[in-house]
C-alpha cells in the first residue's frame, strides 16, 4: 500500500479495532489512542496538498483504484475535524456511562470507514467501506439497546435499500463496461444506452440519497438521531449524512458529465437530471422545517432540521452552477458546524439534566450559561443571520438562483429558511429562557472538557462568516476537480455574484458596532426595580410554589393547526402499509408454497402434464 493511504488508513482503523482491548486496560489509553489517530489523520489530509498519487491495484480480479483529490480532501477534513471535536466531547461524555469500549469502537470504526469511502476511486471499494460505516453507524444507533430496537430496525432496512440499490448500479456498470473505476466510467458512459444511463443513475441516486436523507428516504434519521448518544449524534448528522451528499457530487458532475445531461434531456434548460435534484432538495428543506416546528423534543427537532439543511445542499448541487455548487459545499462546511454544535449542547444539557424534551426544561441560562451562548450562536448560524457562517452559505444559493432564474425553487427555499426561524427560537425558549423547574435548581455548566469543542466549533462560525475566502479556497480547489463546473472566483472579505456584492468585514463591524451601541446605553441607562423571573401575581393571588409558568408543551398549536393537513402526509406510513400489503400477500402465497413435499410433487406432475399436453398439440 502506498505510504498516503497507509499512514491515513492503517492508524484509524488500527485505533478502532484496538479500542475494545486497550480499554480493558487503561481507559485513558484508550481515549489517547483514538483521538491521537484522528487527530494524525486530520493533520495529514490537511497537509498534503494536490501532489498524492493514485494507488491502483488488482484484487479479486477487479482492477481497483484510492486516489485524493481537492474534492476528498474537502470532505475528509470535514469528517475528521467533526470527528476530532466529537471524540473529545464523548470522552467526560462516556466516563460513566456503561459499553463505553463499545462505544468508542463503533464510533472509530465510523470515522476510518468514512476516509475510507473517500478515498475510493472504484465502485467495489466504494460500496466496502460503505457498509463498513453504515454497519459501524448501525451499532451506535443501537446503543441502547431494547429502547433503540425501533429505530435500529428502521435503520437497518433502509440501509439495506440504499445497499442493494448501490450493489446492482455496480453490477450493472461492470456487466455493460467491464470497469468499476470512475475515471473509466466517465470516459466510457457515453457508450451505454440511455435506458441503462438512467438505470445506474437511479439507483445511485437512491444509494447516495438514503444516507444523505433525502426526502422521501429520510424516514430513519429522526428515529436513529434521536435515541444514539448525543457525541455520536453530532457527528452521525454533520459528518456521515456528507458522505451522501459527496456521493451525489460524484454521480451529478463525476461519474456523469455535460454529454449526459445533453443527452437525458432539459427542462426550462436545465438539465432534467440536476433539476430532479434540485426540486428534491428544496421540498425536503421545506417540508423537513414544517415536520422540525411541531416537534417536542430536543434532538427529533434537531434531526428535521438536519434533514431540511440538507435538502439546501441538494438544492446547491442541482443548479449545478458554479455559484450553486460553491453554495452547495459551503452549506455542507457550515452544517457539520452548526449542527455538531447544537447536538453538542443538547447533549450538554442531557449531560446534566437527564432529558431533552422540551417540555420539561426551561431557565437552564443561569445554570448553563457558556451552552446558552454556543446554542445561541448555533441557532444564529442555522438561521443565516451575519456575521456567522450561515449567512455567505444561504447568501451563495439564494444568489445562484436569481442567476438562473429559478423563482419557483428560490421562493420555496426563502419559505423554508423563514420557518427555520421558529424551531430555532423555541429551541433556546424552552432550553434556556422561561422558568427553571425545581427539579434543576442544583445543575450546574457541564465541565470545560466539554465546553472546549463547543467554542471550538463557535469560533469556525464566526471565522468563516467574516472570513469567507478561508473556506472558499478550498471550495474553489474542490470545484476544479468537477466536469463542467468552473471553479469560484475568490476574493477578499466580499462575496461578489452577477446580481450583487456584500462586504462581511463591513456587515460584521456594524453589527459590533450596534452591540457594542445597545450594551453601553443599557449600562447607562437609569435603572427601575429589577422584577424576578417569577414576580407575578394572577387575580390578586401570588403563584404558589412549583407552578411551570411555561408555555412550552405545543409551542406552536396555531401553527399546527394551519398546517395539519399537510403534515398529516407522512412517508413511515406510506412504506408502513407497503409493507403490510407484502406481507398480506405473502401470507397468501403460503396457501400455494405450502412447505408440504407432497403438495410440491403434485406441482411438479401438473407441471409436466401440461407440458406434455402442449408439446402433443391438444391444447390451443
Amino acid at each position: 500500500m502506498p505510504e498516503y493511504y497507509a499512514k491515513l488508513l492503517i492508524p484509524l482503523f488500527g485505533a478502532a479495532l484496538l479500542t475494545p482491548l486497550v480499554g480493558r486496560v487503561s481507559r485513558f489509553l484508550r481515549d489517547a489512542l483514538l483521538f491521537a489517530a484522528a487527530a494524525w489523520a486530520l493533520a495529514l489530509v490537511s497537509l498534503a496538498g494536490t501532489s498524492v498519487a493514485p494507488w491502483h491495484f488488482h484484487l479479486l480480479g477487479f482492477d481497483l483504484v484510492w486516489r485524493a483529490n481537492p474534492l476528498t480532501q474537502l470532505f475528509s477534513v470535514l469528517v475528521l475535524g467533526l470527528g476530532v471535536l466529537t471524540l473529545w466531547f464523548a470522552f467526560p461524555y462516556m466516563r460513566e456511562r456503561e459499553r463505553a469500549n463499545y462505544f468508542f469502537f463503533s464510533f472509530g470504526m465510523s470515522i476510518a470507514a468514512s476516509i475510507g469511502v473517500l478515498v475510493a476511486g472504484d465502485f467495489l471499494s466504494l460500496f466496502f467501506f460503505w457498509e463498513m460505516m453504515t454497519w459501524s453507524s448501525f451499532l451506535n444507533v443501537i446503543y441502547y439497546r431494547y429502547e433503540a430496537q425501533a429505530a435500529g430496525l428502521k435503520y437497518f432496512v433502509m440501509s439495506l435499500i440504499g445497499a442493494y440499490s448501490m450493489l446492482l448500479a455496480l453490477v450493472l456498470v461492470n456487466a455493460t463496461l467491464g470497469t468499476l473505476q470512475f475515471g473509466h466510467v466517465l470516459n466510457s458512459w457515453s457508450s451505454l444506452a440511455t435506458s441503462t444511463q438512467w438505470a445506474i443513475w437511479a439507483l445511485l441516486l437512491v444509494g447516495f440519497g438514503v444516507k444523505a436523507a433525502m426526502m422521501p428516504l429520510h424516514t430513519w434519521a429522526p428515529d436513529a438521531y434521536e435515541i444514539s448518544p448525543a457525541p455520536f449524534t453530532a457527528f452521525f448528522s454533520g459528518a456521515l449524512s456528507k458522505l451522501g451528499v459527496y456521493g451525489l457530487t460524484v454521480l451529478l458532475f463525476v461519474l456523469a458529465g455535460p454529454e449526459l445531461w445533453a443527452r437525458l434531456g432539459s427542462l426550462w434548460q436545465h438539465p432534467i437530471t440536476h433539476y430532479t435534484v434540485a426540486w428534491i432538495g428544496a421540498i425536503t428543506a421545506f417540508v423537513a422545517t414544517l415536520i422540525a416546528v411541531v416537534q417536542e423534543d430536543a434532538k427529533r427537532l434537531l434531526a428535521y432540521s438536519s434533514v431540511g439543511q440538507i435538502g439546501y445542499i441538494l438544492l446547491g448541487l442541482g443548479i449545478a452552477s458554479t455559484l450553486g455548487v460553491a453554495g452547495a459545499f459551503y452549506q455542507a462546511l457550515n452544517h457539520a458546524i452548526f449542527k455538531g454544535l447544537l447536538f453538542l449542547t443538547v447533549g450538554a444539557v442531557f449531560y446534566r439534566t437527564g432529558t431533552h424534551r422540551m417540555d420539561e426544561l426551561g431557565g437552564l441560562i443561569k445554570k448553563m450559561p457558556y451552552s446558552f451562548v454556543a446554542m445561541l450562536l448555533g441557532v444564529i448560524s442555522l438561521a443565516g443571520i451575519p456575521p456567522l457562517s450561515g449567512f455567505p452559505a444561504k447568501w451563495i444559493l439564494y444568489e445562484a438562483l436569481v442567476e438562473k432564474h429559478m423563482v419557483g425553487l428560490l421562493v420555496v427555499a426563502m419559505i423554508a429558511s423563514t420557518a427555520a426561524f421558529l424551531y430555532a427560537y423555541r429551541l433556546i425558549n424552552t432550553i434556556f429562557l422561561g422558568q427553571l423547574p425545581e427539579r434543576f435548581e442544583k445543575v450546574e455548566e457541564v465541565p470545560w472538557s466539554m465546553r472546549i469543542p463547543m467554542f471550538v466549533l463557535v469560533l469556525f462560525t464566526l471565522w468563516f462568516g467574516v472570513y469567507p475566502q478561508s473556506a472558499l479556497r478550498w471550495i474553489s480547489s474542490a470545484m476544479a476537480v468537477l466536469p463542467g463546473v468552473q471553479p469560484i472566483q475568490v476574493g477578499d472579505t466580499s462575496l461578489w455574484s452577477p446580481a450583487g456584492t456584500v462586504n462581511l468585514m463591513l456587515t460584521a463591524n456594524i453589527i459590533g458596532a450596534v452591540f457594542l451601541t445597545v450594551l453601553i446605553v443599557l449600562a447607562l441607562w437609569p435603572r427601575s426595580r429589577k422584577v424576578g423571573q417569577l414576580d407575578i401575581h394572577t387575580s390578586g393571588e401570588p403563584v404558589p410554589p412549583g407552578v411551570n409558568l411555561q408555555y412550552a408543551t405545543r409551542f406552536y398549536q396555531p401553527f399546527e393547526r394551519a398546517f395539519g393537513p399537510w403534515l398529516k402526509a407522512s412517508a413511515d406510513r406510506l412504506y408502513t402499509n407497503l409493507a403490510q400489503n407484502l406481507e398480506n400477500l405473502f401470507d397468501l402465497m403460503r396457501y400455494v408454497y405450502t412447505g408440504d413435499g407432497q403438495t410440491y410433487a403434485l406441482y411438479v406432475i401438473l407441471f409436466l402434464a401440461g407440458m406434455f399436453l402442449f408439446a402433443k398439440n391438444l391444447v390451443f
